[in-house]
């Protein structure tokens, strides 16, 4: 049992009404709203799975609403409304407090309403707490991983690697700004949010666009000197994995004017499923490194 498979499973096992353009297996679904769509997700923040039990709630809190804000901006979107559940024992008054301060500190940040959720208390210690993101984005900028086209340049915002110890996990940005401006100027339509990590990522979309991909490792940007294995799987990026044209690539980085730079990595290729890692113009094994994974038993 491993978590791609149980999520491949599930996308068809649910039915789907006429307004929804988009169901499970993208970084969100996509409702038809007449000149507009909205966009849902949903994601899980789980003590000592996410973070340490010893991180200051508020930081927890807001990296809770930041993973979902970073679904949005792989969309295109801009994030509108939330719900969050919050399910501990053990927990004191303080300590919820100081999760939903923390909460309503970043979604006033970010311009998001907490609009209602749930409490409940668990039969054992722990603290698991959900949010659900509601967004939105025109039409016709809808970015998804099913769209990317053979010859396309793959690129990533800023750099990969050494989530945990540098502790970007927590204090990250999502790049909402960069994914606006891809969607809005029509520079792709192609792009996803890098959670798990790029060996883990990258096959999801390839296989949503029935292609595949070749990445040069020398192009790879990597978090403080952090090795390829680290850069390649240790998740928790939240950056934003996409494709361009390379005919418009040059115009893209001329026009780019964000602080974090992206960088070209690798091409997309026809060869239906085939991930490669190169380095100096020669192929690498790289196929241990996978990336995270709920469910590897």
């Amino acid at each position: 049992m491993n978590e791609n498979a149980l999520l491949k499973s599930f996308e068809t096992l649910f039915h789907q009404s006429a307004d929804v353009q988009t169901g499970p297996g993208d970084d969100c679904a996509v409702i038809s709203r007449g000149n507009t769509t909205l966009l849902a997700a949903a994601d899980q923040l789980i003590g000592q799975i996410h973070y340490y039990l010893d991180t200051p709630p508020r930081l927890a809190a807001a990296k809770l609403l930041k993973r979902n804000l970073s679904d949005i901006a792989a969309m295109g979107g801009v994030p509108r409304w939330a719900l969050c559940t919050l399910a501990c024992k053990d927990c004191s008054a303080k300590w919820m407090q100081e999760f939903f301060a923390g909460l309503e500190e970043c979604a006033k940040q970010f311009n998001v309403s907490i609009i209602g959720g749930d409490l409940a208390e668990l039969p054992a210690a722990g603290q698991v707490s959900t949010l659900t993101i509601l967004g939105e984005a025109p039409s016709d900028e809808i970015c998804l991983r099913s769209n990317a086209v053979p010859g396309e340049i793959v690129c990533v915002t800023g750099v990969l690697g050494d989530s945990l110890k540098s502790e970007h996990h927590l204090h990250f940005t999502p790049r909402l700004a960069e994914g606006r401006f891809l969607a809005q100027n029509h520079f792709t339509r192609c792009m996803m949010d890098l959670s798990d990590g790029l060996a883990a990522d990258l096959p999801r979309l390839l296989e949503k666009s029935a292609c595949g991909a070749i990445i040069d490792l020398d192009t790879l940007p990597r978090r403080n000197g952090c090795s390829l294995e680290n850069a390649l799987a240790d998740g928790e990026d939240y950056e934003l994995l996409f494709t361009v044209k390379e005919s418009v690539l040059e115009q893209l980085q001329k026009q780019w004017q964000f602080a974090e730079a992206f960088t070209p990595i690798g091409r997309i290729t026809s060869e239906r499923g085939s991930l490669k890692y190169c380095s100096n113009g020669q192929e690498k094994d790289f196929k241990g490194v996978k990336g995270y994974e709920h469910f590897t038993v």
